[in-house]
């Protein structure tokens, strides 16, 4: 998979929908506002589709594929959206943190170093596994999706992306709990 090919077409879904979100609300442009905010959801879900189905061989493009979609939104934010400018900042912040634990968890002798900083508290694990990091990137992005999609009125095909992304992260989760597990054993 071409990781600069996906982050480009991620990179213009985001432009699509945006461009057509601000033309669905303009006199005489919203036809072409429909085929915009269409194209870029489209567009989006199926690099999201393709992320997902690469997720066992390259999990870092399922986290930079979610991480540029997230700071693409952020780029379109009204400057009086705070806490919406917050949430998208934070989670990016995470996913740089994530990748970094992605880069650790690849070095078993680093990694079994690093696993003993982490509480074994049942609180401080996830299967065994230390609760990371990347696996906090991924619950508190499943956290921000879920409370998205819990929004009455959300679009039937934009809803289908959330679910999407959604399931993107869940998978990431377990490809990356698979990386600990074969990092730690003995």
């Amino acid at each position: 998979m071409d990781q600069t090919g996906l982050l480009h077409s991620i990179y213009d879904s985001v432009i699509s929908i945006a461009q057509g979100r601000t033309w669905l609300d303009t006199d005489g442009l919203e036809p072409n506002g429909r085929v915009s905010y269409k194209r870029g959801l489209d567009k989006a879900m199926t690099s999201f589709q393709e992320a997902h189905a690469n997720a066992a061989d390259d999990l870092q493009i399922v986290i930079l594929a979610e991480q540029t979609f997230l700071n693409q939104e952020l780029q379109f934010c009204d400057s009086t959206e705070k806490h919406a400018i917050s949430s998208l900042e934070k989670a990016s912040k995470s996913f740089d943190d994530a990748l970094r634990s992605l880069e650790v968890v690849a070095d078993k002798v680093l990694y079994n170093a690093a696993e003993k900083t982490h509480p074994t508290d049942s609180n401080y694990r996830i299967s065994s596994m230390p609760k990371d990091a990347f696996h906090a990137a991924c619950i508190s992005h499943r956290t921000r999706i879920n409370n998205v999609l819990r929004t009455p009125g959300i679009n039937l095909v934009e809803r289908q992306l959330f679910t999407q992304r959604l399931a993107n992260m869940t998978s990431a989760q377990n490809v990356y709990l698979d990386k600990q597990k074969a990092a730690l054993e003995q």
